[in-house]
């Protein structure tokens, strides 16, 4: 079975945007924390585990799913709870430690989706 033409563009949206959000993320998680690395500085500080490369997994996986389903993951989750359709404006306040974030801010980086 192969996919409809709109299910390729969503999964390519999916997949650039997954991408597009990581980079910028990235690039906010290094801020305060060069010349020499210290994982407490900066605006996230703490540990940050990304998954670039792995973004057609996920929308592979996602594709398949209903709104009903649940998608859990332990590490580098950004990827997958974006192509399950993650409001990126929640997630972000998460990954900042924000109370508008998915889990209150409580989770950080490790983001529930679950809470969606």
């Amino acid at each position: 079975m192969s996919p409809t033409r709109d299910e390729q563009h969503w999964m390519y949206r999916n997949m650039v945007t997954s991408r597009r959000f990581e980079e910028a993320i990235a690039k906010i998680y290094f801020e305060g924390k060069t010349p020499v690395f210290n994982m407490a500085n900066g605006p996230i500080p703490g540990e940050m585990h990304l998954s670039d490369g792995q973004e057609p997994v996920a929308v592979g996986v996602c594709a398949h799913l209903t709104p009903e389903d649940v998608v859990t993951a332990t590490h580098r989750p950004h990827h997958q709870a974006i192509a399950k359709g993650v409001d990126l404006d929640k997630m972000a306040a998460e990954i900042f430690g924000k109370t508008t974030g998915l889990s209150g801010g409580a989770a950080g980086t490790c983001i529930s989706l679950t809470r969606m």
